[in-house]
């Protein structure tokens, strides 16, 4: 433990990550990792119109700030100003997170832009992969859809429209991950479903949005059962700020 206080916070980040990927890692890991000064994190998100941030964004904030013991900003795509309060901090190690489902176009372009404009600044920062990517968050998807089944309703799969062949190829790789087809979302009118089978409609959303909205306002069919926002559903919440609060 004496190890991640001495070491030098980017040292004993990748310190802590390349043990992680030993085999076996020691038992003593998840006290070495809790030793080592947490880096501050920068979770990056679509936002909604203005800039505004999603109820369950700001609750998952303040509630990692409290565990984590560190500071955790918030920068919306739809928000030009956010957060250069923060660039007003001395820079110090932070990890960027982007909260996004798909590797669409926010996250091959935008997502690099904003983590250069950190570094730029003197910040040292890691960014992880998209968090659609992250096994344990696919792990809790497929297990909530399993259960689904066993209740009798077919999983369908909504997706923000995409452009691009990685991202094309990633929506394939989902529907043989999660044995569900995957549609692009858009007006209900327009989606291709069978309103007589019992059936589930999963948005891909992170978090609130225009197209969530529009969906939960639709009067579905009986048979038609419909997610709200993956944060909405304490499952996915409880999931994902476990896995925020153990990162270095």
């Amino acid at each position: 433990m004496q190890l991640g206080k001495d070491l030098q916070p980017v040292l004993a980040i990748e310190a802590v990550d390349l043990l992680a990927r030993l085999p076996r890692p020691r038992q003593g890991l998840s006290a070495l990792r809790a030793a080592a000064t947490p880096t501050d994190l920068l979770l990056v998100l679509h936002g909604r119109a203005g800039g505004s941030i999603p109820a369950e964004i700001d609750q998952l904030a303040a509630e990692l700030q409290i565990a984590r013991g560190g500071r955790v900003f918030l920068q919306a795509l739809t928000d030009e100003q956010a957060p250069m309060q923060a660039l007003n901090f001395p820079p110090a190690p932070i990890t960027l997170v982007p909260l996004f489902q798909l590797p669409g176009q926010h996250v091959q372009f935008d997502v690099p832009d904003i983590a250069a404009h950190w570094r730029s600044h003197g910040w040292p920062l890691r960014r992880l992969p998209f968090l659609g990517a992250w096994p344990l968050w696919q792990q809790a998807i497929g297990s909530a859809l399993q259960a689904a089944r066993t209740e009798g309703l077919r999983p369908l799969l909504l997706h923000h429209p995409l452009s691009g062949s990685l991202a094309f190829r990633y929506v394939q790789l989902l529907e043989q991950r999660f044995e569900a087809p995957c549609q692009p979302w858009c007006e209900p009118a327009q989606l291709y479903i069978d309103p007589t089978e019992p059936q589930l409609l999963v948005p891909l959303a992170i978090a609130a949005n225009q197209i969530s909205a529009a969906l939960q306002a639709t009067d579905w069919p009986v048979a038609m059962q419909l997610w709200p926002p993956l944060l909405q559903q304490q499952h996915f919440y409880s999931s994902l700020l476990k896995q925020l609060v153990s990162l270095p």
